[in-house]
């Protein structure tokens, strides 16, 4: 009988690859092929609705498809992120909200793998948007589904609400 050989990859191996990956627990995941257009149209969207709710604010950041270094081992590029503080080469420290566009192929790693380290990580809110324009919006700390969401910033609070997205991603 043969052995079988687990491969472990680190960060440093990450930086080497060609392509569109990432990294989880030292296991490389290929990332979908390029985005269909409503999944580009919709990271977006969100983008612009997040900046337009922070009003100028010089603090925060809203970033699209940026690398989220959480170790060694593990990396994540969230569809869109909203981050506080020094903007970096990559982002290090927990986003205030985290939002996944979801398609067939990243499905189970999008609803269990990545909503389990972005709890672990303290990510404070979920967003995972469905082709069909269903939104599930998770409070991560207390694991409740949640139709308004209020995110605190240095500049002020932001709300957000599950038919606010909705109208703008329509």
């Amino acid at each position: 009988m043969q052995a079988i050989v687990e491969e472990f990859y680190t960060v440093k191996d990450y930086e080497h690859w060609e392509g569109d990956w990432e990294l989880i627990n030292g296991r490389p995941y290929a990332m979908a092929p390029a985005p269909f257009n409503k999944h580009q149209w919709i990271l977006m969207k969100l983008g612009y609705l997040l900046n337009s709710k922070l009003k100028n604010c010089k603090k925060c950041f809203v970033l699209g498809e940026a690398e989220y270094r959480i170790s060694k081992d593990t990396v994540l590029r969230p569809d869109v992120s909203l981050i506080c503080g020094k903007l970096g080469k990559y982002i290090t420290k927990a986003p205030l909200i985290i939002f996944e566009i979801i398609s067939s192929s990243t499905k189970l790693r999008d609803e269990i793998t990545k909503k389990e380290i972005y709890k672990l990580q303290k990510v404070p809110f979920y967003v995972m948007i469905y082709p069909d324009n269903k939104i599930v919006m998770i409070d991560l700390k207390n694991e409740k589904e949640l139709e308004k969401i209020t995110i605190k910033t240095p500049c002020g609070d932001i709300t957000l609400t599950k038919e606010e997205i909705l109208e703008e991603i329509r």
